[in-house]
């Protein structure tokens, strides 16, 4: 199995959309991960802390702090989870660029399904879709 999840691979889905976290927690489960989900940086911030995450999902944008913020403090954990940025449209190579640059390994349209299974599997988090390059 090329596959990075396991058993006990754990995703942390931060995002301040009810419909997202929704979706987003469905369809992970389906991919049988273990997920928790939040709307607050600051409560994802401290669930990295006390729980051994091996995957976060977060917003581009998080109420109650910038996500770039977030991605700084994210790298300064002992145990660092891989991270794919989500956002509300297609995101353009300025976009992964600049998140590549704060940590995260791709960066995705929250609202595309398809788009986040694809970036799960090109970042080897899922065998179920086939493995492509994200944008």
């Amino acid at each position: 199995m090329n596959s990075r999840r396991d058993a006990r691979s754990r995703v942390l889905i931060i995002d301040n959309d009810e419909s997202v976290l929704s979706s987003l927690d469905k369809l992970l489960r389906e991919e049988g991960f273990d997920t928790r989900t939040t709307w607050s940086g600051h409560e994802a911030l401290a669930l990295i802390q006390s729980h051994p995450f091996d995957l976060l999902l977060v917003d581009d944008y998080i109420a109650d702090l910038h996500v770039a913020e977030f991605l700084k403090r994210v790298k300064l954990q002992v145990r660092q989870p891989a991270v794919i940025v989500m956002r509300k449209s297609k995101p353009g190579p300025a976009d992964v660029r600049r998140y590549g640059s704060l940590g995260a390994s791709a960066v995705v349209d929250k609202r595309d399904p398809e788009g986040v299974r694809r970036a799960l599997a090109a970042a080897g988090w899922t065998e179920t879709a086939p493995k492509a390059q994200v944008n």
